[in-house]
């Protein structure tokens, strides 16, 4: 009974040590099938995640290097630090449409990858930055955009902007390398990122253009009253000159008249002809010098009426061809009285 007994459990034993090991074999297959269906992830991948946060990095970083360049190269603007902190914090990066565009890229040592570049940025960020763009005052600037997006979407950065997103193609390339493994190159120039630092930079100093037009707008106001006041000063001095030419005038032609009273019928009539000649030659001479710019006339010539020249409006200048006219007119009819008196004696 006892070697029975024993036989028994030596039987037990091994039956179940014969599951447990087909069951441990059979773990061991299971976790290698599983490790075969778990493909290992692939660097040599324009796709490759940690290429992709890697990108995002130097993004962030080389935005950041770009901006502050920008801001310091602007400094006559001041920046707002707190809103571009705030900016910066908040912009965020993807990398998406990424195709290979290398061929046979298992045997090639660079892959060359085209994406898109987008640019998620903070909600308002673009109004604000139109805003500034609008307020800017420049002067010598020869853009010839309207708006914001219309400038970035010229052929100066020629990327899209809409609803606080920034987009635009983006190229990078993954080269393999004997020693430091697979390296991500790049591109040196970076439209998107010159487009963000562009709207960045005008939206952190949009308090600073508003200021400086108020400034603009505040002089503009004082040398338009200034202007007014010479303006009106310069009226008052010529229409004084006037009313002295026109009274001066009144006299030349009454002792004009009173000249040629003195002479008989007989002389008159001799000098009738002389006189119409005379009378023609005065008005045509002196519609034509009338017409002198004043900027011919040597300034120790001008009158003190046309010392304030730089104030008159168009209005002011045909005043002064007529005033003109008027000061020919009596100098001449002054000369003439003068040479009849001569012939009369």
């Amino acid at each position: 009974m006892n070697k029975l007994a024993n036989s028994l459990v030596f039987a037990t034993l091994c039956s179940s040590m014969l599951l447990t090991g087909c069951d441990f074999f059979k773990g061991k297959k299971d976790s290698a099938e599983a490790e075969q269906a778990t493909p290992a992830v692939n660097e040599w991948d324009c796709s490759n995640e940690a290429k992709l946060k890697e990108i995002k990095n130097a993004l962030q970083q080389d935005y950041l290097k770009k901006l502050d360049k920008a801001l310091r190269n602007s400094s006559y603007y001041q920046s707002d630090k707190n809103l571009t902190d705030t900016i910066t914090q908040n912009i965020k990066f993807e990398v998406k449409s990424i195709t290979t565009v290398t061929e046979q890229p298992e045997t090639a040592k660079q892959l060359e990858c085209r994406s898109e570049l987008v640019v998620k940025m903070p909600k308002g960020l673009q109004k604000r930055a139109e805003n500034a763009f609008e307020a800017e005052y420049c002067e010598e600037c020869e853009r010839e955009a309207e708006t914001l997006k219309d400038y970035i979407e010229s052929e100066v950065y020629g990327l899209t902007m809409q609803n606080d997103q920034l987009k635009g193609s983006f190229n990078y390339q993954l080269i393999k390398t004997d020693k430091e493994g697979i390296q991500l190159q790049l591109p040196k120039e970076n439209k998107v990122l010159d487009g963000l630092v562009y709207i960045t930079e005008k939206a952190v100093q949009l308090a600073a253009y508003e200021e400086e037009n108020k400034g603009i707008a505040d002089s503009q106001e004082a040398n338009a009253q200034e202007e007014a006041a010479q303006q009106e000063l310069a009226q008052k001095s010529m229409d004084i000159r006037q009313k002295e030419l026109n009274a001066d005038q009144a006299k030349v032609v009454d002792r004009l008249n009173q000249t040629w009273d003195r002479f008989s019928s007989e002389q008159k009539a001799q000098l009738q002809q002389d006189q119409s000649d005379w009378f023609e030659k005065r008005d045509v001479d002196c519609k034509v010098l009338a017409q002198t710019s004043i900027h011919n006339i040597a300034e120790k010539d001008r009158e003190t009426y046309q010392q304030h020249y730089n104030y008159w409006d168009e209005q002011m200048r045909a005043q002064n061809q007529d005033m003109q006219y008027t000061k020919c007119f009596n100098q001449k009819t002054s000369e003439r009285i003068v040479y009849l008196n001569n012939v009369f004696n």
